[in-house]
């Protein structure tokens, strides 16, 4: 034991050495999409500049970078000087290409933007200005050059100008254009046009959608068309499916069928959303490039942050590295992102440099963890998830590979614990119809015995009691009137006309209200502390009493206040103390409601959510009864009157929390100027 809490305590430090000098923010979200802190995956090993590789050597604005995963040769397009430049797997200059014979004539690139390397060992480049793409055989002699597209579909006066290229399996090339929005430009392998492929939505502003419904013809006909969002850039992986980024704000990555449709899978926690989901951020991100791995992983770089994103082929987020700065593993425009040997390669054409990034330990064994589990391995998985979870413990992948093994062994109760850990309720819910199962195989005759053992008390209770606890009940309710006012809400909710009348006359009905609304408090707090993790968005260890107090309180006391201003208004006949009476009472069934269905929902599974669901919807619309006939039998109104007054309640509600939020934002203001003022006089005076 003695020897494991050493070895744990060496393995700390030696993390917090190796991760001190890594000069950027790691983190993964958690289950409400907010980043948490969590271990770097990747740290920068070296970087890679043109002197580097050759004193008189230097890059100019390059654009794009590819790896010849043949023989880990990288070749890099360095636009601003017209070439592509080789360097080795070890960082050695291979080769310089500036130009190739055409046509028995010398000919030369003209900004190249796009490169790609067949198996076969072919170069295609986009030769951006050139309005071409070349493809030079191994021994860099011209095989092919694809021209501007040419066909029906295709305008006249089409400016072509290629940026990006990919080529599957079946030597089908796709390139993204300029200002192309129908898609990715298909060829045959032979270079002929085929068509464009995987169009893109269009995407709608909510806001343009408004105007053009109220603006005239001649006034939408100045506004800008809806078009679809064009391709950033294009790559294929091991098996010749083609993916592609986008400009976009979701569904950014698309993994493109023969059909053109993207079959990518968002399963994971950020759902179709990649890069950065937290607007608390300074800058809104925009996908540059994307690279997949062997496992199917995809490693997706921001140009605009500086970071480079790793998701697994189920769409779960893995890691995040790097950002926007001039220290090793930062950056300030990084343009292109490649994978080989376990290693990441980012260009960066503002530096023009490229930064070479290595798995950590903890990083390794997330990758390989993950690698099981994609592939159905849980057992395997799990054994790598628990090192996992050792070093992060804020990790939730690892606590849901673990509960999935743990499921696959049918040992229900440790997947339900492991799920939880890592806020899987899908998973949970799994696993807690198998331990339903289970439990009830087991104790089936316990449960039914019990089960008829309490019929049969509360029948004898009721034959042979009942009319004794009857009279006691009814002499202790004559004794203390404000217990009858309180147990009395059992009869109004059933009866709200008579018992609104009833209570409109006695005393203690006020604090009975005040005993009931502490109870209504404490059954939606209950609610929030004890509903079952798959049917409760909160985390009960993160619970504020008092705030959760407020919640409650203070939307029924803005109720009970604009609605006694506008039925006063409205000639309404309650009183304000009233109204607060008839309000408590109302939300008493929606209260006694809510504690069957917490119970409950420790038995339903999501599969089962209309059953618990419908304990809301029972709740909610016998509230509204119950409050509706207070309103007719209070104040007197008829039932359209009372539905009228309501509306007009809740719009003043929404007002008053507009104003609210006005007066303190400019509270804020105010002492922020205060404190402005004061620190200028604290400087002068000091």
């Amino acid at each position: 034991m003695r020897r494991r809490i050493i070895k744990l305590f060496l393995l700390l430090f030696l993390m917090n050495i190796a991760f001190a000098g890594i000069p950027y923010y790691t983190y993964i979200y958690n289950e409400r999409r907010r980043p948490v802190p969590s271990l770097p995956g990747f740290e920068p090993e070296r970087i890679i500049s043109g002197e580097s590789v050759k004193p008189d050597l230097s890059f100019s604005a390059p654009e794009d970078l590819f790896i010849d995963k043949t023989n880990g040769d990288i070749y890099i397009a360095d636009t601003g000087n017209n070439r592509i430049v080789v360097i080795d797997k070890n960082y050695r200059l291979k080769e310089i290409i500036k130009d190739f014979v055409n046509n028995g004539k010398k000919d030369f690139f003209k900004a190249p933007t796009g490169l790609f390397i067949t198996r076969d060992g072919k170069l295609y480049i986009a030769d951006s200005q050139n309005s071409r793409i070349v493809i030079l055989n191994r021994d860099r002699n011209l095989y092919m050059v694809i021209g501007k597209p040419v066909g029906e579909v295709i305008k006249r006066d089409f400016v072509y100008i290629p940026k990006k290229v990919a080529v599957d399996n079946l030597g089908r090339v796709y390139v993204v254009a300029e200002n192309v929005v129908e898609g990715l430009i298909q060829f045959s392998p032979k270079g002929n046009f085929e068509r464009f492929f995987g169009s893109n939505r269009v995407e709608v502003n909510p806001v343009e959608l408004f105007w053009r419904r109220v603006l005239t013809r001649r006034q939408r006909a100045q506004l800008m068309l809806f078009i679809p969002i064009e391709y950033r850039n294009v790559t294929a992986d091991k098996d010749g499916f083609i993916y592609g980024c986008v400009r976009a704000w979701y569904d950014q990555i698309k993994r493109l069928n023969a059909l053109g449709d993207n079959i990518i899978k968002h399963e994971g926690r950020t759902g179709n959303m990649y890069g950065d989901l937290y607007f608390g951020f300074t800058v809104r991100g925009e996908i540059a490039d994307i690279a997949v791995d062997d496992s199917g992983n995809i490693y997706v770089l921001d140009g605009r942050v500086g970071r480079f994103f790793v998701y697994n082929n189920l769409g779960d987020f893995l890691f995040v590295s790097g950002d926007i700065g001039n220290q090793m593993g930062t950056f300030q425009f990084p343009t292109a992102i490649d994978l080989y040997g376990g290693k990441v390669f980012i260009l960066d054409e503002n530096k023009g440099t490229i930064t070479v990034f290595r798995p950590t330990l903890f990083g390794s064994l997330v990758l390989k963890a993950n690698s099981f589990y994609v592939d159905g391995y849980y057992g395997k998985a799990a054994e790598v998830w628990s090192e996992v979870v050792k070093m992060d413990a804020n990790y939730d992948l690892a606590y849901i590979g673990i509960g999935k093994n743990f499921l696959h062994e049918e040992k229900y109760r440790e997947a339900m614990i492991n799920f939880r850990l890592g806020f899987y309720p899908e998973g949970y819910s799994k696993a807690l119809r198998g331990f339903r199962v289970e439990y009830m195989r087991r104790n089936f005759s316990k449960i039914m015995n019990s089960f008829l053992l309490f019929i049969l008390a509360l029948y004898l209770i009721i034959r042979f009691l009942g009319r004794k606890i009857a009279d006691y009940y009814r002499n202790y309710a004559k004794k203390h009137p404000l217990f009858y006012a309180v147990m009395f809400a059992f009869y109004v909710i059933f009866h709200p006309f008579e018992g609104f009348y009833e209570l409109k006359r006695r005393r203690e009905s006020f604090n009975a209200s005040v005993i009931l609304l502490i109870f209504v408090i404490i059954a939606f707090i209950v609610k929030r502390l004890m509903t079952a993790f798959h049917f409760n968005p909160y985390r009960p260890e993160e619970l504020n009493i008092f705030l959760e107090v407020g919640r409650v309180l203070i939307p029924i006391l803005a109720w009970v206040i604009i609605n006694w201003a506008v039925t006063t208004i409205m000639d309404g006949k309650a009183k304000i103390r009233e109204i607060f009476i008839m309000t408590v009472y109302s939300l008493f069934p929606l209260a006694l409601i809510y504690l069957p269905q917490t119970l409950l929902s420790h038995v339903f599974t999501l599969e089962e959510s209309a059953f618990y669901y419908l304990f809301d919807t029972i709740g909610s619309l016998w509230t509204l009864w119950v409050i509706f006939a207070g309103m007719m039998e209070l104040q007197e109104y008829s039932l359209s009157k009372a539905l009228g007054t309501s509306l007009i309640t809740l719009v003043g509600i929404v007002f008053a929390m507009f104003i609210g939020m006005v007066f303190f934002a400019t509270f804020q203001q105010f002492i922020r100027f205060i404190y402005i003022v004061y620190l200028e006089i604290k400087y002068m005076v000091g």
